[in-house]
């Protein structure tokens, strides 16, 4: 059910904060007048106690399920890193290697830079806000790098080990380029994200319930709960995307190219 509300909410996009805060705002308020208020308060009083044990299983769950959410998240920051810092490299070994070539370097450079610009102000722009129509807004520029550099390695005045190398660069950046774009358009599981909130949801109806003779200490601790599950789900959130969120991989790398290698710019 709350998988459904999660893809009907489109939380991908709009975040998972807001919407856990209010759903254990609800369930919470509605757990605490049912057990402290409700026709049915009284007889659950009557009955044997709640001992504390009855709430470690469904907190340890929700540890667990948060723990592995948080893997994913800062797994995906890691390779964001890592193909950022690949796709750079490939980058700056053309620029480098256009200065160096006599047959058409210059046009190999200016291919180069149309690329990189349209990853720094249209294609990075679009990961960001996770806007999908403008998802390939790089590939034009793209597939002209990849035609300039078939034309050179195709003279026969190209040295192999040249020609070699600028394949290489060539396609270490649209390997990177792909890897990069799956990791801001394919998110982390709706699923995922909805069984830590459903166990945060049990985790908080089983505080009520062990606190069900007391319901001043029940409300203390129902609130504390909410209090720390929406923390914890908030800042994975934020973070959900390599590309969003404080955390958030920069494309400073491929700016510092132009700044290194092209003074000009």
């Amino acid at each position: 059910m709350i998988e459904n509300i999660c893809n009907y909410l489109n939380l991908q996009q709009f975040g998972y904060g807001w919407a856990t805060l209010f759903l254990m705002i609800l369930i919470g308020g509605l757990t605490f007048w049912f057990l402290a208020y409700s026709s049915f308060a009284k007889s659950f009083k009557e009955g044997d106690e709640v001992v504390p044990p009855f709430l470690a299983l469904p907190a340890i769950l929700f540890a667990l399920f948060v723990s592995a959410l948080a893997t994913d998240v800062w797994q995906k920051h890691q390779q964001a890193k890592d193909i950022l810092i690949k796709e750079t490299a490939a980058v700056r070994s053309l620029f480098l290697l256009s200065r160096s070539i006599e047959i058409k370097g210059a046009i190999l450079q200016q291919a180069t830079e149309n690329y990189v610009n349209s990853v720094i102000h249209h294609e990075w722009d679009a990961m960001v806000k996770n806007d999908i129509s403008r998802k390939e807004s790089a590939l034009s520029d793209l597939e002209a790098l990849d035609a300039t550099i078939i034309e050179i390695s195709k003279h026969p005045k190209i040295p192999l080990y040249l020609s070699m190398r600028l394949n290489g660069s060539l396609e270490t950046i649209r390997v990177s380029r792909l890897q990069r774009l799956a990791l801001a358009y394919d998110p982390i599981s709706n699923a995922k994200w909805s069984s830590s909130i459903t166990l945060a949801v049990l985790t908080l109806i089983s505080m009520g319930f062990v606190h069900i003779r007391r319901p001043k200490a029940m409300l203390i601790s129902m609130i504390l709960t909410v209090m720390c599950v929406v923390a914890t789900i908030n800042s994975l959130s934020r973070s959900r995307s390599p590309y969003i969120g404080p955390a958030a991989i920069s494309n400073q790398s491929l700016i510092e190219t132009f700044n290194v290698l092209i003074p000009h710019q």
